[in-house]
């Protein structure tokens, strides 16, 4: 008996997303949303929830449109040039369907990058996030392997809009 199922996968990544809904409001806080590529999946959207110097994002993506991919990252942004690098941690939800059934991960994720404001609400993003599987479940019942131990980096680009500031 496995406690993790695809929807409790989904629903733990789902609850933490709710969390951007209690975060202290501040005078500097900003909605971005945007499109990415790679990092969660072959393309994605996201939103991102700032204040001061930190972030909350939301990710959703896919490889294949035969699956789901769910990622809240919380972030810590340094400077306040127009380039911000920052670092971060957070949690990734998978769920893909296969012939031999339907497969779920849940992944921690700790992402490196550099976010560059190009133009007045319009930035661009670089990052390589090291992923490292906690919990995996593999279409075929008979594999029974654990996840890897080591950290997997996979590189994000991303676009970002400036949606709403109070």
């Amino acid at each position: 008996m496995m406690f993790f199922r695809p929807q409790r996968v989904l629903v733990l990544v789902g609850l933490a997303a709710l969390a951007i809904a209690f975060i202290p409001r501040s005078a500097a806080a900003q909605y971005r949303v945007g499109v990415v590529m790679g990092g969660t999946g072959a393309w994605g959207l996201l939103v991102e929830y700032r204040w001061k110097r930190q972030g909350l994002e939301l990710q959703a993506g896919t490889w294949s449109f035969r699956d789901l991919s769910l990622a809240v990252t919380a972030k810590q942004y340094v400077g306040s040039n127009a380039v911000e690098p920052y670092v971060g941690a957070g949690l990734w939800g998978l769920v893909a369907r296969a012939e031999e059934g339907t497969g779920f991960g849940l992944i921690a994720r700790l992402p490196v990058g550099l976010d560059w404001e190009f133009v007045s609400r319009h930035s661009a993003g670089l990052a390589i996030h090291f992923n490292r599987a906690l919990v995996i479940k593999r279409p075929d019942p008979a594999d029974r392997r654990p996840p890897r131990a080591s950290f997997i980096p996979l590189p994000e680009l991303s676009y970002r809009w400036l949606a709403r500031e109070r």
